[in-house]
């Protein structure tokens, strides 16, 4: 086993390693609830970290990773037509009345 990813908060981890293990490279969470030893321990080992159980899938692993942190970031707030609520950019239904927000040119106003 070999450790591939070291993560500032746990959920990264665990989305590193569920989309690793999506693909077929075999993946582990270790040191989820380890941030509370901070500062008895250097920061890098008390970090939530992801390793592979194969060395061989060391290169796919990492190309992997580059690929989630080159993602985009998340679309902007859209402001709902139909009730005027804000809705994540990701979402496809406003959260409050469930009209559709595709093709909605309505970006939420920040105050």
């Amino acid at each position: 086993m070999m450790c591939i990813y070291v993560a500032r908060q746990r959920y990264d981890a665990w989305l590193v390693a569920d989309r690793l293990n999506q693909l077929g490279i075999r993946a582990h969470v270790f040191n989820q609830h380890a941030s509370s030893i901070v500062g008895d321990v250097p920061p890098d080992v008390a970090q939530p970290q992801v390793w592979i159980e194969r060395e061989c899938d060391e290169e796919r692993a990492q190309r992997v990773i580059a690929d989630i942190e080159a993602a985009e970031p998340a679309a902007a707030d859209l402001q709902c037509p139909a009730c005027g609520e804000t809705s994540p950019g990701t979402f496809d239904l406003c959260w409050n009345c469930g009209s559709s927000l595709a093709g909605s040119a309505h970006p939420a106003i920040s105050e």
